[in-house]
């Protein structure tokens, strides 16, 4: 999870290019042995944002299958008419079998279109969230526990990993809120006899803004807010954690190097593991977030003390496989894009030696740390082949 770094071989220059490099000292031809940068808090933050909106154009279909499956099912309270008003309770039509069942359903009636309803604040959900949960994450652990060099594979406890992606979920989750409620409602319109949970006829994201506003108060757009922070939090710290860990340790014990097959595997084992720890409040918040105003309004105690008394614990589940469908692709996709962003930005910039013939650019790991300092005898060589080499060259200077 931390920055990226590139390394350069040893330049070893041929007999004829003695006389340019007389003039060169041992500690200046050791410094073009290993070249890094960090990104900048601005590129970070550009590719924290980028990355996810990317890869949600792939995800969000599943998306509206986990939304619309976690809103059927669900008991509603209504007012008996003729009856003296008296409450009754009812279960909203089970018109989706499956995962599958919803997805060609809303394919078959709706189209593509229909699967990507809520596409656009998807988008601006992912990018104003994970300018937060991506972008502040390395900077806050490093901050907590920090590195020897750039790039290093970080050896933070998972507390310290934790606090950092609960801190960063939090911030994530409150600026998104008004677009994760947008597009939550847009996902759960439909017609006819695939409509469950509450209709609501927008005509996209800004008509969306300004009805909630004007009929139902600015306040409308945080409803389920204290849910969603708790989620963001719990499914950050889950998420973050177990993805930097399996990539950290791979890289400290197995010599693993950063590329895009470690990404999809801590990406993907991350993904199953903030599924599990997400889905109950996610079926809770969607719920708040579909309600109408106009209906009875609960706390976030009382939804939960409702579906667990009608719908019994296994309700909190619902939806699991479809929203481990959108997760585990989105998660994978995010992190193997904000890795090659991250590579792509900083292999692309002027790193190594300018008279440069042959190098290749892979990971630091810590146990090259010999390169990265000037050998202390440069007539006796070290344990590692790399630093033997500039000791070598160091003797015929």
């Amino acid at each position: 999870m931390n920055t990226f770094t590139t390394k350069s071989t040893p330049l070893l220059g041929r007999s004829g290019d003695n006389d340019s490099s007389d003039s060169k000292s041992p500690s200046t031809t050791t410094s073009h042995a290993i070249s890094k940068r960090e990104l900048t808090q601005l590129e970070n933050f550009g590719i924290s944002a980028l990355a996810p909106s990317i890869a949600v154009l792939f995800t969000n279909p599943f998306d509206t299958v986990k939304v619309r499956l976690q809103l059927q099912g669900e008991f509603v309270k209504s007012r008996e008419p003729g009856r003296n008003g008296k409450e009754i309770v009812r279960v909203s039509e089970k018109v989706y079998k499956s995962s599958l069942d919803c997805l060609v359903k809303t394919f078959r009636h709706e189209g593509i279109r229909g699967l990507q309803k809520g596409l656009f604040p998807a988008i601006l959900k992912e990018s104003s969230k994970n300018i937060f949960r991506l972008g502040l994450y390395d900077p806050i652990l490093n901050a907590m526990h920090p590195l020897s060099y750039p790039g290093e594979a970080s050896t933070a406890p998972a507390w310290k990993r934790m606090i950092a992606g609960a801190t960063c979920g939090a911030m994530g989750a409150i600026s998104a809120n008004p677009f994760e409620l947008i597009k939550t409602r847009l996902q759960s319109n439909a017609s006819g006899g695939l409509a469950v949970g509450n209709q609501y006829a927008y005509k996209g994201t800004f008509s969306a803004l300004r009805t909630i506003i004007s009929n139902d108060g600015f306040s409308t757009l945080y409803r389920g807010s204290m849910i969603s922070i708790a989620r963001s939090m719990l499914g950050s710290a889950a998420n973050l954690t177990t993805y930097s860990l399996l990539k950290d340790h791979a890289r400290n014990n197995w010599d693993a190097q950063d590329g895009i097959m470690l990404d999809m595997m801590s990406s993907l084992v991350s993904a199953f593991v903030s599924v599990v720890v997400m889905n109950p409040m996610d079926v809770v918040r969607i719920r708040l977030y579909n309600r109408s105003s106009q209906s009875t309004s609960q706390s976030t105690l009382q939804s939960c003390r409702h579906i667990f008394t009608t719908e019994g614990p296994l309700a909190f589940y619902k939806g699991f496989s479809t929203h481990f469908m959108r997760i585990g692709p989105h998660f994978t996709l995010t992190f193997v894009f904000l890795g090659m962003l991250k590579r792509y930005l900083i292999e692309g910039s002027p790193t190594s030696h300018p008279s440069s013939k042959t190098t290749s650019s892979h990971v630091l790991h810590p146990k090259d740390e010999s390169l990265a300092a000037p050998s202390s005898s440069s007539s006796s060589p070290t344990p590692s082949l790399a630093a033997g080499v500039i000791a070598r060259r160091e003797e015929q200077l």
